[in-house]
């Protein structure tokens, strides 16, 4: 679900040029659930784009 989350806004962001908030909307709209919590927040969205891997921004190997 989490995956599926990822992609569609990335599909908004990218294809459709939608901001943050309506990029949230359509996600609750559309039924798809944040990993955590009951509601998609804008910061969340902004967040979860920003990070182009997999894994969560605290599993990164620290820089020396």
């Amino acid at each position: 679900m989490e995956q599926a989350g990822r992609a569609r806004a990335r599909q908004l962001k990218d294809e459709d040029g939608l901001p943050l908030r309506e990029i949230a909307a359509a996600l609750e709209t559309e039924g798809i659930r944040p990993k955590r919590g009951e509601h998609w927040h804008p910061e969340t969205v902004r967040r979860m784009l920003a990070n182009t891997s997999d894994k969560p921004p605290t599993l990164r190997p620290r820089r020396a």
